[in-house]
């Protein structure tokens, strides 16, 4: 890294300020308290953040706002670095925080631009913006009371120091870290044992379950076996309940049958009394048909002209007393066939009795009709009454033929149904003998149907004690089934319990041996590197410490060395010498040897790290003319490309490329170039 240019605006007792840093040996020369470490803690705040630093510390008294802003270049590219200080009602923040390169600005926080710094520098460490930079500090930049407190502090917080320094800090942390890995996997071994230490319950349960289920299988047998034979009883039972139904419904058939059949012997009976009924009055038409009969045949013909001839001859009178005759005559006819009708009191067309008084009404409406005719063709009357009744004879006779015809096709009507009536009687009591018997069948079957019903209550009542005790043995079996279920889950989860705590064991043993390796060989080893690595670094401090001092101090009686703490043992002729009571001059010179050589190992330890700057605060404290003239070979002999020297001394002006003066006039700080 090669610094360019910084420019300060309200830092300290800076307003505004710019200074430009060449290549070569730049001296910052002025009085103490004129400003001179603000520059070199501008510098480290611009690229750092604060780190352990206030934000108070850096802001000028009275102002609300300042800014640092560097630039510098790192790997032949140079880049600037701006960072703002805020106070807002009494708090500080960092705001605004920029970084420029290849003519691009990127606003960043103010972490993130220290984790960008670090990126560009290549410098491996913590971002971590409350941190220091220990790079920066232990290889470029160590204020000179820095180096002071480490030769003087106690030995073990000065190795602490170093380590970080010498980045073997990593060591320790991964010795640490192992330790605190170790404890959590001995715990964790612990805890998988302890969860594992019931793996012989968990055996045995399963084994006792096991022997439980193999015992609850062999008791299911077993009432599965009497369930089989309950099963074939209860068969047994419903075939012989199927035939005593099967019985039963024949029986309820034929004892069904007794209301049928007493209902169609009641039937048969009614049709032999009304076939019985129609046969006595068949025969008593059949003998008054018969008396008829007799009787229309003896009637004699009146004339043996027709009554169309009898007509005829009328019609040869005169047309209408002839029309008056012939509805006179008409008329006269039909009174004498409805006399004729009421003497017989038979209907001749029928042959039915017929009743009096319709007839009476009828014969009292006709007369009073014949008179009226009767007046009006008076004189027509005699002349046809003769022939007008025998015409009226001549038709009744015919009708009489007509009445006889019929007489004798109901006769053989009367005949034929009463042929049908005694066949249906003789059928009917036939039927009657017939169903009387069947009655008598059914009525012995009511007396069998009894004693079936009964047996087949019996047979119920047997059956439902089977199914009782079958219902029983299935709810054993199922019980028992489901204590086998619930055992087998059970033995189940204590399986998988079990695979898990084998599965543990074998972690814990695993885990148990991860321990020990971490423990009796891994932070061993880590311990064993870092002491290697300490020694050899102790071995190189000591060489760069002591051909440091030996340029510094000009006594061949007096020697330097640094022992395994790292603390430097100044011997005068052989005899140890307390640091503290050396001289001002002497202790600048073991300060400054020790700085330089922990600058030259730092540089070596951290990878990537360019050795192209150096800066020095106040190297030559307490130096004599000689010592001072010392510094210079020491500066020829670094060969650093660029040297930033900070010191009230005006001796060393002779050693720089480039002056830069300080001065601060009414608490205002200015830097102006000069010779």
């Amino acid at each position: 890294m090669i610094l360019k240019k910084l420019k300060l605006e309200n830092i300290r007792s800076y307003k505004n300020q710019v200074v430009e840093f060449p290549m070569g040996r730049t001296l910052f020369e002025g009085d103490i308290g004129s400003g001179k470490s603000t520059i070199l803690m501008a510098i480290e705040f611009a690229l750092f953040g604060l780190g352990s630093e206030k934000p108070g510390s850096l802001l000028k008294t009275g102002e609300s706002e300042g800014m640092v802003s560097i630039i510098f270049e790192s790997g032949s590219k140079e880049y600037t670095v701006q960072r703002h200080l805020i106070k807002k009602a009494n708090k500080y923040d960092q705001d605004k925080c920029a970084l420029r390169f290849d003519g691009i600005i990127e606003s960043y926080s103010a972490s993130e631009i220290k984790e960008k710094v670090l990126e560009i520098l290549d410098f491996n460490e913590p971002v971590n913006p409350k941190a220091k930079s220990l790079i920066y500090r232990y290889a470029i930049y160590t204020p000179q009371e820095t180096i002071k407190e480490v030769i003087t502090q106690d030995a073990d917080d000065r190795l602490q120091t170093l380590r970080k320094a010498f980045r073997l800090e990593e060591y320790k942390v991964a010795a640490e870290n192992a330790k605190t890995v170790s404890d959590k996997v001995s715990r964790r071994s612990r805890d998988f044992q302890i969860n594992a230490s019931d793996i012989p319950q968990i055996k045995e349960r399963i084994e006792s379950l096991a022997s439980a289920t193999r015992a609850k299988s062999r008791e299911i047998e077993d009432l599965e076996a009497k369930q089989g034979e309950k099963k074939n009883l209860l068969n047994e039972l419903k075939e012989r309940n199927d035939m005593l139904q099967d019985e039963r419904g024949v029986l309820k058939t034929e004892t069904g049958k007794i209301e049928t059949l007493s209902l169609m012997i009641g039937d048969k009976k009614k049709e032999v009394s009304i076939s019985e009924k129609k046969i006595v009055e068949l025969g008593s038409r059949i003998s008054l048909n018969e008396h008829k009969i007799t009787e229309l045949k003896s009637l004699a013909n009146p004339t043996i002209r027709s009554v169309e001839e009898l007509q005829s001859e009328m019609k040869q009178k005169e047309e209408k007393e002839r029309e008056l005759r012939t509805v006179e005559a008409q008329i006269k006819s039909k009174l004498e066939d409805y006399e004729t009708i009421l003497e017989e009191k038979v209907c001749p067309t029928c042959d039915q009795e017929i009743e009096a008084d319709s007839f009476s009404d009828k014969l009292k409406h006709k007369q009073k009709e014949l008179d009226s005719v009767s007046e009006r063709v008076e004189e027509y009357s005699k002349a046809v009454a003769k022939l007008k009744e025998t015409a009226e004879l001549k038709r009744n006779y015919d009708q009489t033929l007509v009445t006889l015809d019929e007489l004798v096709v109901r006769q053989k009507e009367y005949s034929d149904d009463l042929t049908v009536h005694k066949s249906k009687f003789s059928e009917a009591s036939k039927m009657i003998e017939e169903h009387s018997q069947e009655l008598k069948t059914a009525k012995a079957s009511v007396l069998k149907l009894n004693t079936v019903e009964s047996e087949i209550a019996k047979l119920k009542r047997s059956v439902d004690v089977c199914v009782d005790e079958l219902a029983e043995l299935g709810k054993k079996i199922e019980r028992n089934k489901a204590d086998i279920r619930n055992w087998e889950d059970q033995s189940k989860e204590l399986v998988k319990s079990l695979e898990i705590k084998l599965g543990q064991k074998e972690k814990a043993e695993k885990l148990n041996d991860y321990s020990m390796w971490l423990d009796d060989y891994f932070s061993p080893t880590v311990e064993l590197i870092e002491k290697y690595v300490m020694t050899s670094i102790n071995m190189d401090f000591d060489a760069q410490f002591q051909r440091w001092f030996g340029m510094l101090i000009d006594d061949p009686g007096k020697e330097a060395k640094i022992d395994e703490d790292f603390t430097p043992l100044i011997q005068q002729d052989g005899i140890d010498q307390d640091v503290s009571y050396l001289s001002g001059g002497e202790r600048t010179s073991v300060a400054l040897a020790y700085r330089l050589a922990l600058n030259s190992i730092v540089r070596k330890v951290s990878t990537g790290m360019e050795c192209n700057l150096l800066i020095l605060d106040e190297p030559t404290d307490g130096f004599s003319k000689d010592q001072l003239g010392r510094v210079r070979d020491i500066l020829d002999e670094l060969n650093c490309p660029q040297i930033i020297l900070v010191s009230h001394e005006r001796e060393l002006e002779s050693f720089a490329d480039q002056i830069f003066k300080v001065r601060k006039v009414n608490g205002i700080s200015t830097i102006t170039a000069g010779n």
